[in-house]
Protein backbone atom coordinates (compact mmCIF):
# COMPACT_ATOMS: atom_id res chain seq x y z
CA UNK A 1 0.00 0.00 0.00
CA UNK A 2 2.85 2.34 0.87
CA UNK A 3 4.45 1.72 -2.53
CA UNK A 4 1.14 2.52 -4.26
CA UNK A 5 0.88 5.89 -2.50
CA UNK A 6 4.46 6.73 -3.39
CA UNK A 7 3.77 5.88 -7.02
CA UNK A 8 0.81 8.29 -7.10
CA UNK A 9 2.95 11.06 -5.62
CA UNK A 10 5.60 10.43 -8.23
CA UNK A 11 3.07 10.72 -11.05
CA UNK A 12 1.67 13.92 -9.56
CA UNK A 13 5.09 15.55 -9.62
CA UNK A 14 5.37 14.81 -13.34
CA UNK A 15 2.14 16.65 -14.25
CA UNK A 16 2.67 20.42 -14.73
CA UNK A 17 0.59 22.62 -12.41
CA UNK A 18 -0.76 24.74 -15.28
CA UNK A 19 -2.12 21.59 -16.96
CA UNK A 20 -4.07 20.69 -13.85
CA UNK A 21 -5.47 24.20 -13.53
CA UNK A 22 -6.45 24.24 -17.21
CA UNK A 23 -8.36 21.00 -16.76
CA UNK A 24 -10.22 22.41 -13.76
CA UNK A 25 -11.07 25.64 -15.59
CA UNK A 26 -12.23 23.94 -18.81
CA UNK A 27 -15.95 24.55 -19.38
CA UNK A 28 -18.36 21.64 -19.65
CA UNK A 29 -19.15 22.61 -23.24
CA UNK A 30 -17.09 24.68 -25.64
CA UNK A 31 -19.74 24.84 -28.37
CA UNK A 32 -20.53 28.45 -29.32
CA UNK A 33 -23.98 29.98 -29.61
CA UNK A 34 -25.22 31.38 -32.91
CA UNK A 35 -26.95 34.72 -32.48
CA UNK A 36 -29.19 36.10 -35.20
CA UNK A 37 -30.17 39.76 -35.43
CA UNK A 38 -33.35 41.35 -36.74
CA UNK A 39 -34.33 44.98 -37.26
CA UNK A 40 -37.94 44.80 -36.05
CA UNK A 41 -38.70 48.40 -36.99
CA UNK A 42 -37.65 47.73 -40.59
CA UNK A 43 -39.78 44.58 -40.73
CA UNK A 44 -42.86 46.35 -39.37
CA UNK A 45 -42.46 49.28 -41.76
CA UNK A 46 -42.14 47.04 -44.82
CA UNK A 47 -44.52 44.19 -43.97
CA UNK A 48 -47.44 44.51 -46.42
CA UNK A 49 -49.94 43.13 -43.92
CA UNK A 50 -49.00 45.83 -41.42
CA UNK A 51 -49.40 48.46 -44.12
CA UNK A 52 -52.88 47.16 -45.02
CA UNK A 53 -54.00 46.97 -41.40
CA UNK A 54 -52.64 50.43 -40.74
CA UNK A 55 -54.48 51.81 -43.79
CA UNK A 56 -57.67 50.18 -42.55
CA UNK A 57 -57.21 51.78 -39.15
CA UNK A 58 -56.50 55.15 -40.77
CA UNK A 59 -59.73 54.86 -42.79
CA UNK A 60 -61.68 54.19 -39.59
CA UNK A 61 -60.02 57.17 -37.90
CA UNK A 62 -60.97 59.43 -40.80
CA UNK A 63 -64.55 58.14 -40.71
CA UNK A 64 -64.77 58.81 -36.96
CA UNK A 65 -63.26 62.27 -37.44
CA UNK A 66 -65.91 63.05 -40.06
CA UNK A 67 -68.68 61.96 -37.66
CA UNK A 68 -67.16 64.04 -34.86
CA UNK A 69 -66.87 67.04 -37.17
CA UNK A 70 -70.55 66.71 -38.06
CA UNK A 71 -71.51 66.63 -34.39
CA UNK A 72 -69.36 69.70 -33.66
CA UNK A 73 -70.93 71.61 -36.54
CA UNK A 74 -74.38 70.70 -35.24
CA UNK A 75 -73.43 72.02 -31.80
CA UNK A 76 -72.21 75.26 -33.35
CA UNK A 77 -75.50 75.71 -35.19
CA UNK A 78 -77.46 75.07 -32.00
CA UNK A 79 -75.36 77.63 -30.15
CA UNK A 80 -76.11 80.19 -32.86
CA UNK A 81 -79.83 79.38 -32.69
CA UNK A 82 -80.05 79.87 -28.94
CA UNK A 83 -78.95 83.48 -29.33
CA UNK A 84 -82.33 84.20 -30.94
CA UNK A 85 -84.20 83.46 -27.72
CA UNK A 86 -84.51 85.51 -24.58
CA UNK A 87 -82.32 84.25 -21.78
CA UNK A 88 -84.43 82.50 -19.14
CA UNK A 89 -87.41 82.07 -21.49
CA UNK A 90 -88.97 78.65 -22.19
CA UNK A 91 -87.53 78.46 -25.71
CA UNK A 92 -84.08 79.37 -24.43
CA UNK A 93 -84.25 76.72 -21.69
CA UNK A 94 -85.42 74.10 -24.19
CA UNK A 95 -82.61 74.98 -26.62
CA UNK A 96 -80.07 74.97 -23.78
CA UNK A 97 -81.21 71.51 -22.74
CA UNK A 98 -80.82 70.25 -26.28
CA UNK A 99 -77.31 71.72 -26.47
CA UNK A 100 -76.31 69.97 -23.23
CA UNK A 101 -77.72 66.67 -24.50
CA UNK A 102 -75.88 67.08 -27.80
CA UNK A 103 -72.64 67.89 -25.97
CA UNK A 104 -73.10 64.80 -23.78
CA UNK A 105 -73.58 62.65 -26.90
CA UNK A 106 -70.46 64.14 -28.45
CA UNK A 107 -68.33 63.52 -25.34
CA UNK A 108 -69.58 59.93 -25.10
CA UNK A 109 -68.92 59.36 -28.81
CA UNK A 110 -65.41 60.76 -28.56
CA UNK A 111 -64.52 58.64 -25.49
CA UNK A 112 -65.96 55.46 -27.01
CA UNK A 113 -64.18 56.12 -30.30
CA UNK A 114 -60.82 56.65 -28.60
CA UNK A 115 -61.21 53.38 -26.68
CA UNK A 116 -62.25 51.46 -29.79
CA UNK A 117 -59.42 52.80 -31.94
CA UNK A 118 -56.83 52.23 -29.20
CA UNK A 119 -58.06 48.65 -28.83
CA UNK A 120 -57.91 48.08 -32.58
CA UNK A 121 -54.41 49.53 -32.78
CA UNK A 122 -53.27 47.27 -29.94
CA UNK A 123 -54.78 44.22 -31.66
CA UNK A 124 -53.07 45.22 -34.93
CA UNK A 125 -49.63 45.33 -33.29
CA UNK A 126 -50.34 42.05 -31.52
CA UNK A 127 -51.19 40.33 -34.82
CA UNK A 128 -48.09 41.66 -36.57
CA UNK A 129 -45.79 40.85 -33.65
CA UNK A 130 -47.16 37.31 -33.53
CA UNK A 131 -46.57 36.89 -37.28
CA UNK A 132 -43.00 38.18 -37.04
CA UNK A 133 -41.97 36.17 -33.98
CA UNK A 134 -43.44 32.98 -35.45
CA UNK A 135 -41.44 33.51 -38.66
CA UNK A 136 -38.29 34.32 -36.68
CA UNK A 137 -38.68 31.07 -34.73
CA UNK A 138 -39.20 29.11 -37.95
CA UNK A 139 -36.08 30.49 -39.59
CA UNK A 140 -33.97 30.31 -36.43
CA UNK A 141 -34.74 26.60 -36.10
CA UNK A 142 -33.96 26.04 -39.78
CA UNK A 143 -30.70 28.01 -39.77
CA UNK A 144 -29.62 26.72 -36.34
CA UNK A 145 -29.62 30.05 -34.49
CA UNK A 146 -29.69 29.67 -30.71
CA UNK A 147 -30.86 33.23 -30.10
CA UNK A 148 -32.32 36.08 -32.15
CA UNK A 149 -31.97 39.60 -30.81
CA UNK A 150 -33.38 42.95 -31.84
CA UNK A 151 -31.03 45.49 -33.31
CA UNK A 152 -31.00 48.63 -35.41
CA UNK A 153 -28.98 48.21 -38.57
CA UNK A 154 -29.14 51.88 -39.54
CA UNK A 155 -25.82 53.69 -39.57
CA UNK A 156 -24.97 57.35 -39.17
CA UNK A 157 -24.68 59.65 -42.17
CA UNK A 158 -25.19 63.32 -43.04
CA UNK A 159 -28.99 62.97 -42.86
CA UNK A 160 -29.02 61.50 -39.33
CA UNK A 161 -30.47 63.89 -36.76
CA UNK A 162 -28.80 64.21 -33.32
CA UNK A 163 -31.39 62.09 -31.49
CA UNK A 164 -31.09 59.22 -33.98
CA UNK A 165 -27.31 59.51 -33.84
CA UNK A 166 -27.32 59.06 -30.05
CA UNK A 167 -29.66 56.05 -30.35
CA UNK A 168 -27.43 54.51 -33.01
CA UNK A 169 -24.27 55.00 -30.91
CA UNK A 170 -26.00 53.33 -27.95
CA UNK A 171 -27.03 50.20 -29.85
CA UNK A 172 -25.81 46.88 -28.47
CA UNK A 173 -24.16 45.55 -31.63
CA UNK A 174 -21.61 47.82 -33.28
CA UNK A 175 -20.60 45.20 -35.84
CA UNK A 176 -22.09 41.92 -37.00
CA UNK A 177 -21.50 39.58 -39.90
CA UNK A 178 -24.05 39.97 -42.67
CA UNK A 179 -25.14 36.34 -42.39
CA UNK A 180 -26.32 37.00 -38.83
CA UNK A 181 -28.80 39.65 -40.02
CA UNK A 182 -32.01 37.75 -40.77
CA UNK A 183 -34.17 40.86 -41.30
CA UNK A 184 -34.61 40.57 -45.08
CA UNK A 185 -35.10 36.81 -45.00
CA UNK A 186 -37.91 37.05 -42.46
CA UNK A 187 -39.49 40.05 -44.21
CA UNK A 188 -39.48 38.32 -47.61
CA UNK A 189 -41.09 35.24 -46.11
CA UNK A 190 -43.77 37.28 -44.31
CA UNK A 191 -44.73 39.17 -47.48
CA UNK A 192 -44.86 35.98 -49.55
CA UNK A 193 -47.08 34.25 -47.00
CA UNK A 194 -49.36 37.28 -46.77
CA UNK A 195 -49.60 37.51 -50.56
CA UNK A 196 -50.85 33.91 -50.63
CA UNK A 197 -53.65 34.63 -48.17
CA UNK A 198 -54.59 38.09 -49.44
CA UNK A 199 -54.33 37.37 -53.16
CA UNK A 200 -51.85 40.18 -53.70
CA UNK A 201 -48.25 40.24 -54.88
CA UNK A 202 -45.35 40.06 -52.44
CA UNK A 203 -43.86 43.41 -51.52
CA UNK A 204 -40.20 43.84 -52.40
CA UNK A 205 -37.76 44.30 -49.57
CA UNK A 206 -35.61 47.41 -49.60
CA UNK A 207 -32.47 45.35 -49.14
CA UNK A 208 -31.50 41.82 -50.03
CA UNK A 209 -28.48 39.96 -48.77
CA UNK A 210 -29.17 36.69 -50.62
CA UNK A 211 -30.05 34.62 -47.58
CA UNK A 212 -31.62 31.19 -47.68
CA UNK A 213 -35.42 31.58 -47.66
CA UNK A 214 -37.46 30.38 -44.73
CA UNK A 215 -38.81 26.92 -45.36
CA UNK A 216 -41.95 25.50 -43.90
Amino acid sequence: MKKYILSLLAVATLVPADTVLAQKAAPASTAGHRIGLIDMAHVFQNYKKFEDLRNGLQAEIEKSDAEAKGMVEKLQRMQEEIKKFDAGGPQYEQAEKQILNQKGEFDAFRAATQRRLARRESEMFKVIYTDVTASVKLYAEYAKFDHVMRYNRKGIDNTTNPQEAVQTMNKTFIYTKSENDITDTVLTYLNKQYAKTSGGTPARTTSSKGKTPVRK
